[in-house]
């Protein structure tokens, strides 16, 4: 079944400050892929693009790039997408995927199917680090295997599309280094999230309730305000994660609420697979639940230290 461009309609539901940032960085990005070498245009692809010297579905090609690289596991919420370079390939059934590099305003996601998508933080990656590795292509230490494309390819392909990437990420880092923080509530930033369902908000009248009684059982002191609470309810009571004003609370089945002061946290949060914990100090640890996956682990890391940020 043919896909549609679901670009414009992401687009238009960013805030308005989001849709600006996205005209002013593809006015940086664009310019250096329409001027790219033949060699490299087969391969790279802008967002709404029209007049592919190659591909009149170029912006479909974009869309559905941006769905399997980002929208699958994303990263972080409200990234807007900017430029993708890769191919499809096919599997014995026949079935299309999505390989190469998506280039948003916050990261770069490398995907070399069968392997999972690589997810790297803009800031951490170094256009330097793009290379070349005999048929491979490397971002960071993302491979992506470029002989599945290679009818596609002349000779001058793999070195084009190294100088364009490394180009267009020099360019997006450049642009986006003094961008302000965000001053999104915790509130604003679960509502926004891909995991909203799993959080409960006292402005949600149904969760208010049951964060009362969570608030009364861990206990949490009647002075704490409750920002937001991650968790399960079971039998033995609820378990997971609570957020006040003042403290982040955790606590897993059979065992005591566990208490660390909001100004106490370090900002970082770690998985550790060996006991299934995330450990937001040396010493406070929080449980996990079954709707974390291998997946989307590192997007809700990202997410939690979001909130343990926020102001409010």
């Amino acid at each position: 079944m043919a896909r549609d461009n679901g670009f414009p309609d992401y687009l238009s539901a960013l805030p308005a400050e989001h849709q600006q940032r996205f005209a002013e960085l593809n006015a940086t990005v664009a310019p250096l892929v329409v001027s790219a070498p033949d060699a490299v245009r087969p391969f790279a692809f802008l967002p709404n693009q029209v007049g592919h010297p190659d591909w009149d579905d170029a912006a479909v090609v974009f869309w559905r790039a941006v769905e399997e690289l980002y929208l699958a596991s994303p990263r972080r919420d409200r990234e807007i997408p900017l430029f993708y370079w890769g191919f499809h390939s096919f599997d014995i059934l026949a079935r299309r995927s999505t390989n190469g590099v998506l280039i948003t305003d916050q990261a770069v996601y490398v995907r070399d199917v069968p392997k999972a998508t690589v997810a790297i933080a803009l800031a951490d990656l170094a256009p330097e680090s793009i290379r070349l590795e005999g048929s491979t292509l490397v971002v960071g230490q993302a491979p992506v295997d470029l002989a599945q494309a290679e009818r596609l390819m002349t000779d001058a392909t793999p070195s084009a599309s190294v100088t364009l990437l490394q180009g267009v990420i020099a360019a997006v880092r450049a642009a986006v280094r003094d961008e302000p923080a965000s001053s999104a509530s915790i509130a604003d930033l679960v509502q926004a999230s891909a995991m909203s369902s799993d959080f409960l908000l006292p402005s949600r009248s149904a969760d208010a309730k049951k964060l009362s009684k969570v608030a009364a059982k861990w206990p949490i002191p009647a002075d704490e305000q409750i920002r937001v609470a991650w968790g399960s309810s079971t039998f033995m009571g609820f378990y997971g994660l609570v957020i006040t004003d003042a403290a982040v609370y955790s606590k897993d089945l059979g065992d005591p609420a566990v208490r660390t002061a909001r100004s106490d946290l370090p900002g970082d949060v770690t998985w550790l697979p060996e006991s299934k914990e995330f450990a937001l100090t040396a010493e406070h640890r929080a449980p996990t639940l079954p709707s974390i996956t291998d997946e989307n682990r590192a997007y809700f890391i990202a997410l939690l230290e979001s909130l343990l940020a926020a102001d409010s």
